[in-house]
């Protein structure tokens, strides 16, 4: 689209709540400069660029800048090894060509975030298991647009993939439709898929897509038209600018936690999701969380991740799954009540009995939530969650909630 005018960047992140700009690969140098041009002191971005490291405006690696452009986070190489391929070979073939582009931005640009972009190819597991043994990446990013269960296989395998490389996890959340098919966005669709990858313990979170040039295939949905920069701002452009602003308070612990575990607990066995695993006592390391259920629903499924500090502060999130493209139940469409039980009867003495702290993803404060007590070291929590919503808890020991400064 061409450099914007200062007022659209600073809407951007004055009011969407952006802390960062994604371009496509004709970003650099122009477009680029365009964001730039605004004045920003937070101003950051992250540019995609063709598989073998040039920008597709002007043909240059990494842009062609001397030097590091203001406010360059990294660049992503490519995009989606194993596209179109009917093959294991073809798909890894397709890898080489970005791990090449990849070491040429490498070359020019040394301390940029560097990384190159999956998805659910049919060769995903040797795609993979190559970028984590040979490639010189600095994080694992995926995109995966469903929006019913198939989207926890991919959830599971990108994570567990950041953790076995002790590297950052990204992924790109929907916001486009396909021209021609109806199937948009509601927002509680675009909560549930957010708030999954807060779950998941995911870092980062990239709107696919904002606005957009003219294209044959798909269009934008926050805003009323493609390649107009004074395009009207839509209902999900609000939506998807108050889920920002949560990703952004709940952000400041995930960014500094290790996910533990995530646990699905389905309505029933028949519909667990692909890769996940039921809850049960003990998970994530977790030895006082002893149920977790649905009060005011039984169709209501649960996801549940959980973290650690580094100090191994122990922390768990919760989430009411349900949403508008959620499929059978989830597609019952309801704020639910869920009742967490413990068992402090192992824990030391400063560990509270009456009440565990929770991050408010209004207002960025750590709050206390008051325990219902039960017999003994026994009590219980009942946590009210709307549809996609979800909440991040941890015990309250007298150690810090680990948070970004």
């Amino acid at each position: 689209m061409g450099p914007p005018p200062a007022t659209f960047v600073n809407t951007y992140y004055d009011d969407f709540h952006a802390n960062a700009t994604h371009l496509w690969q004709d970003g650099l140098p122009n477009e680029i400069n365009g964001w730039a041009a605004a004045g920003r002191s937070d101003f950051r971005f992250v540019s995609w660029v063709d598989k073998n490291g040039r920008s597709s405006d002007g043909g240059q690696i990494a842009g062609g800048y001397s030097g590091t452009p203001a406010g360059r986070i990294g660049y992503q190489i490519g995009d989606e090894p194993g596209l179109g391929c009917n093959d294991a070979q073809c798909a890894l073939d397709s890898l080489y060509e970005m791990e090449a582009g990849l070491n040429a931005v490498r070359a020019v640009d040394p301390e940029a975030l560097i990384y190159i972009n999956f998805y659910m190819s049919d060769y995903i597991d040797e795609l993979l298991a190559y970028y984590l043994d040979n490639v010189d990446f600095d994080l694992i990013q995926y995109d995966r647009y469903a929006r019913d269960k198939d989207a926890y296989e991919a959830l599971e395998i990108f994570r567990d993939a950041g953790l076995a490389s002790h590297k950052p996890y990204w992924r790109y959340l929907r916001a486009f439709v396909y021209q021609g098919n109806n199937n948009t966005s509601t927002p509680i669709d675009m909560r549930w898929d957010a708030m999954a990858g807060l779950v998941y313990g995911y870092t980062g979170h990239t709107w696919f897509i904002y606005t957009i040039d003219n294209n044959p295939d798909i269009d934008p949905v926050l805003f009323d038209a493609e390649n107009d920069f004074n395009a009207n701002p839509t209902e999900l452009w609000h939506a998807a600018a108050q889920i920002n602003l949560e990703l952004r308070n709940l952000g400041r612990a995930i960014t500094q936690l290790t996910s533990t575990d995530v646990r699905y607990i389905p309505y029933n066995d028949f519909l667990q999701p692909k890769e996940t695993e039921n809850w049960s006592p003990g998970a994530g390391d977790d030895p006082y969380l002893t149920a977790v259920e649905c009060t005011t629903s039984q169709w209501m499924e649960i996801l549940i991740g959980f973290f650690k500090d580094d100090a191994g502060q122990i922390y768990f999130m919760l989430q009411n799954v349900s949403h508008d493209s959620g499929g059978w139940p989830n597609n019952i469409v309801t704020t639910a009540t869920y009742r967490l039980s413990f068992d402090f009867n192992s824990a030391p003495p400063s560990t509270s009995r009456t009440a565990l702290q929770t991050l408010n993803k209004l207002t960025g404060q750590v709050e206390s939530l008051p325990l219902t007590s039960s017999t003994g070291d026994t009590g219980y929590l009942d946590v009210v969650l709307e549809p996609g919503d979800a909440i991040l808890l941890k015990y309250d020991t007298g150690a810090p909630f680990a948070l970004q400064q």
